[in-house]
């Protein structure tokens, strides 16, 4: 018995995976709906997963007074679909219930631009022009303190130019992208005594063995794999699974187990900003 003959940078990154288990189905990218600058991908058997913006504008709040008489303002990225009231008739129109997940920080960065610090450079280090965190659709804003006689000067400028800069990549797939029976193979590897069922629909069993016999099946019934190599089908189904290498165990959540995995042809969805 032997594995299908993986190039080692292949095999160390599966192995090498973060082991997070899956508490949401997976992504049903074909049934990806692009509307209005938004993106919406369900979860599988379900229309509830993720809505992603294409377009954000910046907005400005009103200013506070804060410590040594100096003034503070925030600058929020926020999605056009909010700001133009598209995203209420889109959710209801396609029944859509929404995840309410942002692109950061995982998948990109915000930053304030070279502009907005130049024009603050005189301000203490403690003081100057920093991101905070977004909360759900503000992908992020941000912190601008300035004395009360510049109040003017900044909001000038903020009106004129963007003072923050997005960069995020969603990885998302093609919609055609194939689909793995991940249920299918499962059952194949219960009858061969390398997988057990867990409460609730999960799978778990021996790192080892479940690397060995799925790699076995892979070779000796490859339609079950999707792709015309195996191998690519073998590897998005090892990496529907939490590996722990040291403790020899392979787990599988429910919500993995029980539905399709999608072997990606990738479709990044790349969101600028400034």
């Amino acid at each position: 018995m032997r594995l299908l003959p993986l190039s080692v940078s292949a095999l160390l990154c599966l192995l090498a995976a973060p082991a997070v288990a899956q508490t949401e189905p997976p992504l049903d990218h074909a049934r990806t709906l692009r509307e209005s600058e938004m993106v919406f991908i369900p979860y599988m058997g379900m229309n509830r997963g993720p809505v992603f913006y294409t377009q954000y504008v910046q907005v400005a709040t009103d200013s506070t007074a804060t410590v040594g008489g100096m003034r503070r303002l925030f600058v929020n990225l926020h999605p056009t679909a909010h700001t133009q009231d598209l995203y209420n008739g889109f959710i209801t129109r396609h029944g859509i219930t929404d995840a309410r997940l942002l692109p950061l920080p995982s998948s990109g960065s915000c930053q304030p631009t070279q502009g907005i610090l130049d024009l603050l450079s005189g301000m203490p280090a403690s003081y100057k022009p920093k991101i905070v965190g977004g909360n759900y659709p503000l992908v992020c804003g941000l912190s601008i303190h300035f004395m009360p006689t510049d109040e003017a000067l900044v909001r000038a400028h903020i009106a004129a130019n963007p003072v923050i800069t997005l960069r995020a990549t969603v990885p998302l797939c093609t919609p055609t992208s194939a689909l793995l029976s991940v249920p299918a193979i499962n059952q194949a590897l219960v009858t061969a005594g390398a997988l057990q069922t867990t409460p609730g629909g999960g799978v778990s069993g021996n790192s080892w063995d479940v690397l060995f016999e799925s790699s076995k099946l892979a070779q000796n019934n490859p339609s079950l794999f999707v792709t015309q190599d195996p191998q690519v089908g073998w590897e998005a189904y090892i990496r529907s699974f939490v590996l722990d290498l040291a403790a020899q165990t392979a787990t599988m959540a429910p919500a993995t187990a029980t539905n399709p995995a999608t072997i990606c042809t990738p479709s990044p969805l790349v969101i600028h900003f400034g």
